[in-house]
């Protein structure tokens, strides 16, 4: 009997050593790379990373301001109905950084003319959480990323590791 109550002790120890390995959180990767200069259409995102620094710009600004000083453009997503105007089509067609749409699921309504974007263009589980898009340096092409959120679970966490793995692409690209 002391023998088979021994066997059960060390079988629930050994079930809760691993069940304790397996967190219901991951550990989520911070971009730890160079600093990032980010125009945003919107408010600022809350971020974990330090080296990476926003400056909130207009749609006036967006046609007018030169943008090759920053690495990428954020257009959040109050802002999205806006940015699918056909006047700003050209901007993310024809500039040489990348602009991404947070919480749409599809780059279409921004980059072809006379789209419009309505609530079936915003994110919903299953999909991408944000997109990207670059017209390539041949110009003949557009290239496109699309970031999930992790399990599909609009978190704060969550939504953070994105934006680290977003600036992680950002950092890749050779502009």
């Amino acid at each position: 009997m002391k023998v088979r109550k021994r066997k059960q002790y060390i079988l629930i120890i050994t079930l809760i050593i691993a069940l304790s390995a397996c967190s219901l959180n991951p550990d989520l990767e911070l971009y730890e790379g160079e600093a990032l200069r980010i125009a945003v259409v919107g408010e600022p995102p809350d971020i974990k990373e330090e080296q990476v620094r926003f400056s909130e710009i207009s749609f006036d600004e967006l046609l007018s301001k030169e943008l090759d000083s920053f690495d990428a453009v954020f257009i959040m997503k109050d802002h999205l109905y806006k940015a699918a105007e056909s006047q700003y089509t050209d901007v993310y067609l024809n500039t040489n950084i990348p602009f991404f749409f947070i919480s749409a699921k599809s780059h279409i309504p921004f980059t072809v003319k006379d789209t419009e974007y309505d609530e079936s263009w915003n994110w919903t589980p299953g999909n991408s959480y944000t997109v990207g898009v670059l017209r390539s340096e041949e110009g003949d092409s557009l290239r496109n990323w699309e970031f999930g959120l992790y399990n599909d679970e609009k978190t704060e966490e969550h939504i953070k590791e994105m934006y680290s793995r977003t600036f992680k692409e950002i950092e890749g690209l050779e502009l």
